[in-house]
């Protein structure tokens, strides 16, 4: 499928705008997809913006590409494309054509080795991300940041409330693992909470996020896909946010989650979604959003391939637990201190390395087995 059948290329003056722009500033390092753009101009780039709207709503993110070109570029050079936008159907409209567009375009990137960072208004682009992933590989760990972990109804059309629902039918198949982070308990029906512990999805309360960081990272550090949803920031740092919540994470608390994700190797393409930018007065949500991407694109710039398997970048550590053929293996970094460790599968010799915290580890030093791996234990025995 041609570039020109799937893209609307960024407008003119934008482009000229962020092409005039200082040399420090993004605008004048970003490059665009235009008429004529051939794929095989991609393989230059580590990272490619997409915009889903709405027909008909071809300013849709104009403000938030002026806020992005305005940024001062990371200090790691990036080679960045922005391929403008594509639009697509409306939730619950027969029009399938738009959808399998953006996955071909998508999974494309993928297959190149290019990071999409993807924006939309709602969350259905979610699904469009998650079908590129799961074309590329088998086995897709997806990870959510929004205010509830409420399922929803998955007959209805994909939406911001049942985005949850939709990926819990692939649960145990293509999805092979799901985690929602910053979730608030009176958002969230109690059923949901319970069915989702049961399914052995990782949940992590606003709260518990916001009192350690540290604690959200593997569970960030898992995922082959990352979707955000504005919302899920507190409605005076995103005033533009779909059905925003006095409560939320802070501005800079998202920024910091999406950056640890994006730090990640697993991480193969994110979406932002939940925010209507015609209600951002000024220009609030669209600043936000802008460092949303800026914070994404400075973790991947960041990432140093610490590959746990791999004894030039990683230390195995093995603990006798006391009894005979009971060891607990953890794995850390050399370079950035991260943690992983092995669990059994089932009762062969085949095991999962998962990350972890270093507490973990300290844990069973003390010969007492971490909490995280019973889980996981549990989990891969299902």
């Amino acid at each position: 499928m041609e570039y020109s059948d799937i893209f609307i290329p960024v407008a003119g003056h934008l482009q000229l705008s962020g092409a005039a722009a200082l040399s420090e500033r993004w605008g004048s390092r970003i490059k665009y997809g235009v008429k004529g753009f051939d794929w095989a101009w991609l393989e230059d780039f580590r990272v490619a913006l997409v915009g889903l709207r709405k027909p008909g709503a071809p300013n849709s993110f104009v403000a938030l590409r002026e806020e992005l070109y305005a940024l001062f570029a990371p200090g790691k050079a990036l080679p960045i494309i922005d391929l403008g936008d594509v639009e697509v159907a409306l939730p619950g409209s027969d029009d399938k054509m738009s959808g399998e567009k953006v996955t071909c375009a998508l999974h494309k990137l993928i297959a190149e080795g290019i990071f999409p960072v993807v924006f939309g208004e709602g969350m259905p682009g979610a699904s469009n991300v998650y079908d590129a992933v799961k074309a590329h590989q088998k086995g897709v760990t997806a990870t959510f940041i929004l205010p509830s972990a409420g399922m929803g109804n998955a007959q209805e059309p994909l939406s911001g409330s049942n985005v949850l629902a939709h990926f819990m039918l692939d649960y145990g198949r293509e999805v092979e693992a799901l985690n929602v982070l910053a979730y608030q308990s009176y958002l969230t029906p109690p059923a949901d909470v319970q069915s989702f512990g049961e399914q052995y999805c990782g949940l992590m309360r606003l709260g518990a996020v916001r009192e350690n960081m540290k604690r959200a990272e593997p569970l960030l550090r898992d995922a082959d896909v990352l979707c955000a949803g504005v919302n899920a920031v507190r409605q005076c740092d995103a005033p533009a946010a779909a059905d925003p919540s006095p409560n939320g994470l802070y501005a800079e608390e998202m920024c910091q989650l999406l950056r640890l994700a994006a730090f990640s190797d697993k991480l193969k393409a994110c979406y932002l979604g939940n925010f209507s930018l015609a209600n951002d007065s000024q220009r609030q949500t669209a600043k936000l959003v802008a460092q949303l991407i800026w914070h994404v694109a400075d973790g991947i710039a960041c990432r140093v391939n610490d590959d746990p398997t791999d004894p030039k970048t990683c230390r195995r550590l093995q603990i006798e637990m006391g009894g005979k053929d009971q060891q607990l293996v953890f794995y850390q970094s050399k370079i950035t201190d991260r943690w992983w460790m092995s669990v059994p599968v089932d009762k062969s010799s085949a095991v999962r390395i998962v990350p972890c915290e270093r507490n973990d580890y300290e844990k069973a030093l003390r010969l007492e087995i971490p909490d995280s791996w019973l889980w996981f234990y549990k989990k891969f025995a299902r």
